[in-house]
């Protein structure tokens, strides 16, 4: 969150006045009397209450500030993981056999749906540029950027699946600078998140890949299918209508959740094309 000067500048003229306030108030105690003392005990009160208003005045706007930031904060992630979720299933469907049968029909609407998500990213970076902090609106470009490209990369539909591993360390690169930046910020909704795909994960239970090089990513993603439903089970909302994926989720309400579930994937993902 962002460090605003004025911040600075009351509590500076809070403690100041404070500090001058008892200051006088000492010297009258041991030193003024009569028409000095008075005057002087007038200053001191004036002083006092100038300390007063100054830091609860700092208060208020730090609370301010601090709502503006969480609001900020929960549009600029969700938009970075909604398009994030986005690249991951294009790159699944590019690398996976069974994924790529399944949905590469729909390969076009998937490109389209990321292109969507990256215009609503870059318009909160845009718009919420006030609200953060130097590192961290650099860090939002910075991550933007490399979800751009990627999405310019893979905006041609695949023929046949083909691993392309630049792809995945990029995008395991991108996950560790917004996990770090959630667990920063995220506060209680990354805790409750982290948690949810814990329990997911265990329910599942753990991942075990095949023996060549496709075929372990082709698991990977039959493994994640099967932790983003049993997400999806345990805590979906009953609002009247059944998400069963990603591409229902018009309210970006789960697209964090497979974020982190992604985060947790991609190094078994960078660790199997390594060991190829």
């Amino acid at each position: 969150m962002r460090s605003f000067p004025l911040r600075v500048t009351l509590t500076l003229v809070g403690a100041c006045a404070l500090a001058g306030g008892i200051g006088l108030a000492v010297a009258g105690l041991f030193f003024l009397d009569g028409m000095t003392g008075n005057i002087t005990g007038e200053a001191v009160g004036i002083l006092i209450d100038i300390a007063i208003v100054s830091l609860v005045v700092e208060r208020v706007a730090s609370m301010q500030r601090r709502r503006e930031w969480d609001f900020a904060y929960a549009a600029l992630i969700e938009s970075a993981a909604a398009t994030f979720v986005d690249i991951m299933r294009l790159l699944y469907v590019r690398t996976s056999p069974s994924s790529f049968s399944a949905n590469v029909d729909r390969y076009e609407e998937f490109i389209k749906i990321a292109a969507l998500h990256a215009s609503t990213l870059r318009s909160n970076i845009e718009g919420f540029a006030t609200a953060l902090a130097p590192e961290a609106h650099s860090l939002c470009r910075r991550t933007e950027q490399r979800m751009l490209w990627m999405i310019d990369r893979l905006a041609e539909p695949p023929r046949a699946p083909v691993v392309e591993d630049r792809y995945f360390s990029l995008m395991n690169g991108v996950a560790e600078e917004l996990l770090a930046f959630s667990r920063k910020e995220g506060g209680r909704r990354y805790r409750n998140e982290r948690q949810a795909i814990d329990a997911a994960l265990l329910a599942v239970g753990e991942f075990a890949g095949g023996s060549d090089n496709s075929r372990n990513l082709d698991d990977l993603w039959r493994y994640r299918l099967s932790v983003q439903s049993e997400l999806l089970r345990s805590t979906q909302v009953d609002s009247g209508y059944a998400v069963r994926g990603i591409r229902d989720d018009f309210d970006n309400r789960y697209s964090f959740g497979y974020f982190l579930l992604d985060g947790r994937l991609l190094p078994l993902a960078c660790a199997t094309l390594r060991s190829a």
